[in-house]
């Protein structure tokens, strides 16, 4: 069908449609880095995800219930409990195991409508179930807590690139009616997909960049896995000016790179990709092809993680031109937006809750917050712009400080907490008090106890090594098989 037809198509939807103005025409679209999601067949090619009986700490079926459960307490919190419409999920683990594939969401769920993820990772676990992969498991997760409804992309392992763990993963309540996935230079497979909104077609583009945003050495492969992407839309463009694409995930790289490390002399998200944040230009026909919508929020707001005491804007929703033409589908004008709520997702200190291998069953959620934009099949009224394209040169710092306000236990107990329940206190914040006795690697002594430690941030790093002993804040955590304290703060 041509573009002009798809246009006609859509346009004869608003004329005879139902009402559109009503909650019915909206749908939401999340997307979510979920920080390692594992699967148990035990071919991982992390090693804190092999399987290892008896050993403390070890990755087992109790870490994943854990991991889906808390994954699906977050999304339940969109849509009145019913889930996004749209999912674009990054860091699911590749299915290594050959025999294991799902099928068929719908078939899958049949298959196992009798039970629940609960009952199969405990008390009627099955030998069979190791080799499900990922995708499968937050499928069924979703499905058991009343997210239903999930049409499900998912390309295969990275097999012949060395090191890639991961695939992106797209749910949608949608009909898929097309999917491609293309390759990247060192990251993960681009998932392209068409997604039908009753008669109107989303070109969906799933992404996860190179890592380590920061390291300015490893943009050239963010520039290359940019290129990718680009020419990918601009072919899309190329046949219709005006689709209406949505780009999103994980790109390793904030919405104001190029502001953040001006040394570069090109950025993939900024200069390659486009990736720009004048709304009131990409209004225009012949204005830019893409909008950020992190340029929805307030500078003092864009945040979703925190790296060593900065917050970054990793995660990104990224919309065309087509989605403000009143034609087709719309975007709901200032609805972008994170999911940061302290006491499930975030601590005390608004950052995300990420996932440890403490106790038994682990604990934490992700080192990201999921980012949300709703969409209508209806003309919109727009608000006056807000941002113009002004990207602040800084990333916000978010550190602990007295004034911080977090009530500080003593954490002197902790080292007598057994390994298995170690995990109900993680997320907390202690105050203790001691002495460092080595530095490479960080260890310090609380009551006797020789802690392994770690301080992320290297501002409070630099300061360790001019006291020796001290009161400081920290937090619990496990690296490489061993309780650790993650140093906050000094007193």
């Amino acid at each position: 069908m041509s573009p002009a037809m798809l246009r006609f198509v859509c346009l004869l939807y608003f004329l005879v449609g139902p009402a559109l103005a009503t909650a019915e025409s909206e749908f939401t679209a999340v997307a979510y880095n979920v920080e390692n999601l594992f699967d148990l067949d035990e071919t991982a090619l992390f090693n804190d995800y092999r399987i290892a009986a008896g050993k403390p700490f070890a990755y087992n079926r109790y870490k994943l219930l854990t991991k889906l459960q808390n994954t699906a307490r977050v999304l339940s919190e969109f849509s009145d409990g019913k889930g996004p419409d749209l999912i674009l999920f990054q860091e699911l683990e590749g299915d290594f195991s050959p025999d294991s594939r799902m099928g068929l969401p719908a078939e899958f769920l049949r298959r196992y409508a009798h039970t629940t993820a609960e009952a199969m990772l405990t008390d009627q676990w099955k030998s069979t179930y190791a080799g499900l992969p990922a995708q499968a498991w937050l499928l069924k997760a979703l499905h058991d807590a009343g997210m239903v409804g999930y049409e499900v992309a998912c390309p295969p392992a990275e097999t012949d690139q060395e090191g890639i763990a991961h695939v992106n993963a797209l749910f949608s309540r949608f009909p898929i009616t097309s999917v491609d996935y293309h390759s990247l230079p060192k990251a993960r497979s681009i998932i392209e997909a068409t997604v039908e909104i009753h008669g109107c077609p989303l070109y969906v583009f799933v992404n996860h960049w190179k890592s380590g945003a920061s390291n300015l050495r490893r943009e050239p492969i963010r520039v290359e896995n940019a290129r990718v992407l680009r020419s990918l839309i601009d072919s899309r463009l190329e046949f219709d000016p005006q689709a209406d694409i949505l780009i999103g995930g994980d790109l390793n790289s904030h919405y104001n790179h190029s502001a953040l490390f001006p040394q570069l002399d090109a950025t993939g998200i900024n200069h390659i990709l486009g990736s720009q944040g004048n709304e009131d230009s990409v209004r225009r026909p012949d204005g830019p092809a893409l909008y950020n919508l992190w340029h929805e929020l307030p500078p003092e707001q864009r945040a979703s993680e925190v790296w060593r005491g900065k917050q970054g804007t990793l995660m990104h929703l990224i919309i065309s031109r087509g989605l403000y033409d009143d034609v087709g589908i719309s975007y709901s004008d200032n609805s972008f937006d994170t999911l940061a709520q302290p006491g499930l997702n975030a601590d005390a200190l608004g950052r995300p809750f990420g996932w440890s291998f403490a106790g038994r069953a682990g604990g934490g959620f992700s080192d990201h917050f999921p980012v949300e934009a709703r969409f209508c099949l209806a003309p919109v009224a727009y608000a006056e712009p807000t941002s113009l394209g002004r990207m602040p040169e800084i990333e916000s710092p978010l550190r602990y400080t007295p004034a911080s306000g977090i009530d500080l236990l003593d954490g002197t107990f902790l080292a007598e907490v057994a390994d298995d329940d170690l995990g109900q206190h993680l997320g907390t914040f202690y105050r203790v008090h001691g002495r460092i006795t080595s530095l490479k690697p960080l260890r310090i002594e609380v009551d006797d106890y020789k802690w392994p430690a770690y301080a992320p941030d290297p501002e409070i790093s630099e300061r360790l090594r001019k006291g020796l002993t001290g009161d400081w804040v920290v937090t619990l955590g496990v690296w490489r098989g061993q309780r650790q304290f993650i140093i906050e703060g000094i007193l």
